[in-house]
């Protein structure tokens, strides 16, 4: 089988490269591809490979870009360090994606997958879903105000936000809080529900600023954040079941205000 390795962290290749080994001895590493330029050039070439490992944030821009400017027919699948981020996207539209770092179980059963695709000759893949889920993570604005500045924080910046004595305020991951000119039920509709959940009226908050769970009293669950937060931090009864599902990233929940 002969694979292209799309990643610009060379230690990263080197230990794909050595787990793809370890799954199949006979594997033949055409390329490792580090920029997106590079992917653009190799890609007119039209070399024949059997599958594509691809980061999708590549040293100068992330691997979508290679699709604007032409068809993909090789079967891809798809590594990543955004935990949780557009699950359902990969799955309906690659073999497979695998969470960084990779462990050599999942490296193969991803093989499998693979094999069981590949009699479909005229194999094309849909990358939109998985783009336009990537560009809205990564791009979505909010605009604040701090005296009379205008200031904007990127929701892939925030760790937290809450509504408290008539202000939505955006924690970010540096601990910088800015007042922003959106109500939380806004805000709510313009983030990715896979990394974003709203617990309750006053808070909506980032899957990775979850630092520790605890059982409460009449069923409820209590979040430890970082950064800190100066409250508790209470989900409700009702929600419980829903909060567990978008954990475990299930796309069945559905956030209400």
């Amino acid at each position: 089988m002969r694979i292209v390795i799309f990643e610009d962290e060379i230690h990263n290749a080197e230990r794909l490269i050595q787990l793809l080994h370890k799954c199949d001895p006979d594997i033949e590493i055409v390329a490792v591809i580090e920029s997106v330029a590079e992917g653009m050039k190799w890609m007119e070439q039209q070399q024949r490979v059997d599958l594509m490992m691809m980061d999708i944030q590549l040293s100068d821009g992330n691997c979508f870009e290679l699709f604007d400017k032409t068809k993909v027919q090789t079967p891809i699948i798809f590594t990543t360090a955004y935990d949780g981020f557009a699950l359902q996207a990969f799955k309906v539209n690659s073999i497979d994606y695998l969470m960084k770092p990779i462990e050599v179980e999942a490296l193969r059963n991803a093989l499998k997958k693979y094999e069981q695709f590949r009699p479909a000759n005229n194999y094309t893949l849909d990358i939109s879903r998985i783009a336009e889920e990537f560009l809205r993570r990564d791009s979505t604005r909010f605009i604040g105000r701090i005296n009379n500045q205008l200031i904007y924080v990127k929701a892939k910046d925030i760790a937290w936000l809450q509504f408290n004595k008539g202000t939505t305020w955006a924690t970010t991951n540096a601990n910088q809080r800015v007042p922003l000119d959106y109500s939380l039920d806004q805000i709510e509709k313009l983030l990715d529900r896979n990394q974003f959940f709203r617990i309750n009226r006053q808070f909506i908050i980032h899957l990775d600023a979850i630092k520790k769970i605890t059982t409460y009293y009449n069923s409820r669950l209590i979040l430890q954040l970082a950064p800190d937060v100066d409250t508790d931090v209470i989900i409700s009864r009702e929600r419980v079941t829903e909060f567990k599902n978008w954990l475990e990233g299930k796309e069945d929940h559905h956030t209400t205000g």
